[in-house]
């Protein structure tokens, strides 16, 4: 697994809900369960889990990066059922505890999938599910076409990406992944986030990608992949063409969920 590299943009993070951003969870979730969140961030999905599960049930959230653990502490500490611990997914023990299993956008920030799967598995008790979530950036949809330097970002994103062996197709392998990891019966849906203008969630959804030449773009040059002035000149062209032209932007996101046999 390719070594954190980058820090999430946490105004990404905490603006997400599991009823809006984890549809597909939200809709399995019952009260008494417990379930592990595989890349929390800053915890506000997963503190949506904790009290969607209640009292009887619980919530633990993990992620690699110590920052956001001591974020989703600070947050959500007075959720009495939640807890956040630092843990790599491939540093899950083999404890087959828990009810069900997820990762939301996680799973596209390392290297191995599978062998993260391989653990989730290890920790799901025989009958329960695994939920993951991931986008295929690859497909994209901008409509109008951007200014070409926002282009030029993105092409510049997804190969600083792929040379880190992350995926910009996973979303389209979520069931293939959950059936190599043991799990069975994979039910794949569509979940993609569409922003389109006049409507609810507009700008929040194209403000997304500015927050990632902020957050990331910084990295993306020190890695080779875009020059200072390219990036600079996306971010400008961005801004403008998000106010002016921008009418639709369509994130690829597929979910999958599938379960463990009860007899495994």
């Amino acid at each position: 697994m390719s070594a954190q590299s980058h820090t999430s943009d946490t105004r990404i993070l905490d603006r997400r809900t599991l009823a809006r951003d984890h549809r597909r969870l939200a809709a399995i979730l019952l009260p008494g369960m417990a379930v592990l969140d595989v890349g929390a961030g800053t915890g506000a999905i997963t503190a949506d889990i904790a009290r969607a599960v209640g009292p009887h049930g619980s919530a633990l959230g993990i992620d690699r990066d110590e920052s956001m653990i001591r974020l989703a502490r600070e947050r959500h500490g007075d959720v009495a059922n939640l807890t956040f611990e630092q843990c790599d997914v491939l540093e899950l023990r083999d404890e087959a505890r828990f009810d069900v299993v997820t990762a939301a956008r996680a799973l596209q920030w390392i290297e191995h999938p599978d062998r993260a799967l391989a653990r989730m598995y290890a920790a799901t008790r025989p009958g329960g599910q695994a939920v993951v979530l991931e986008y295929t950036h690859a497909d994209l949809v901008w409509e109008p076409a951007p200014p070409a330097s926002v282009r030029r970002f993105y092409d510049a994103f997804l190969a600083w990406r792929d040379a880190n062996g992350w995926d910009n197709r996973i979303g389209d392998r979520l069931a293939e992944l959950l059936a190599a990891a043991g799990y069975r019966d994979a039910v794949v849906s569509v979940e993609d986030e569409v922003a389109v203008r006049d409507q609810p969630g507009f700008d929040d959804g194209l403000a997304l990608w500015h927050r990632v030449m902020e957050t990331l773009g910084s990295t993306i040059v020190s890695a080779g992949f875009l020059a200072p002035a390219e990036l600079e000149a996306a971010e400008a062209a961005h801004g403008s063409w998000t106010e002016r032209d921008a009418r639709l932007q369509r994130m690829v996101l597929r979910a999958a969920a599938g379960r463990r046999p009860h007899d495994a």
